[in-house]
């Protein structure tokens, strides 16, 4: 199991060196600006050493960013999902609804990727009020329905809908369609959002 302590000092370093770097300045200059030695940065940049709440609040209003951005590890900055490692929702005869990645704060944001077979149809229920979304198709055609609307998206169309009514999307033609989708929720998740983000999370099939 990884030391905390030591998961901190390896951010703090990596952190600390990518913002002075940024900045153009070398470990003498931060050190004249700053008032912490050399001897100090050059510690804390190579993990030898924990510095003070002080040091690092010098350091941190040296830099103009908070303390807290300087331990921010890397995993609160960005993450990778796997298109491999994505769950899957079987839709319809053949169609494939694949989550590609999903944000677990407010809104509560999921992106999606479709594929919709032939001459096939994948109807969803409602999801909670204000929930919006956004389609992009990529290949084919797919007619959307959305409470009584109809809307035809081509290649390269886009379409933003109500997601908070029941909606369908079909493909009408002999050619697969494959469109990415945008799930944006209004602060308060769908029922089942729990088990699509433990689904994203694992790897899986996610059945709504």
């Amino acid at each position: 199991m990884t030391d905390p302590a030591e998961a901190v000092g390896s951010t703090l370093a990596a952190n600390l060196r990518a913002a002075r770097q940024a900045r153009g300045w070398r470990l003498e200059e931060l050190a004249g600006r700053s008032g912490v030695s050399r001897n100090m940065l050059q510690q804390i940049e190579t993990c030898r050493t924990n510095p003070s709440i002080a040091t690092l609040a010098r350091i941190s209003a040296t830099l103009g960013i908070p303390i807290g951005r300087l331990v921010e590890p890397p995993e609160e900055l960005g993450h990778v999902a796997r298109r491999d490692d994505a769950p899957t929702r079987p839709g319809g005869r053949e169609s494939v609804f694949r989550l590609l990645i999903n944000d677990t704060t407010v809104p509560f944001t999921e992106l999606w990727e479709l594929r919709l077979a032939a001459h096939d149809e994948v109807s969803a229920g409602a999801h909670p009020a204000g929930t919006r979304e956004l389609l992009h198709v990529h290949e084919g055609t797919v007619t959307v329905e959305v409470g009584g609307a109809t809307f035809a998206v081509g290649p390269g169309d886009a379409l933003r809908m109500r997601g908070d009514r029941p909606h369908a999307y079909r493909n009408t033609r002999a050619e697969p369609a494959r469109l990415t989708m945008t799930v944006v929720y209004a602060g308060v998740s769908d029922p089942r959002y729990r088990e699509i983000g433990d689904a994203a999370s694992q790897g899986g099939t996610v059945a709504w």
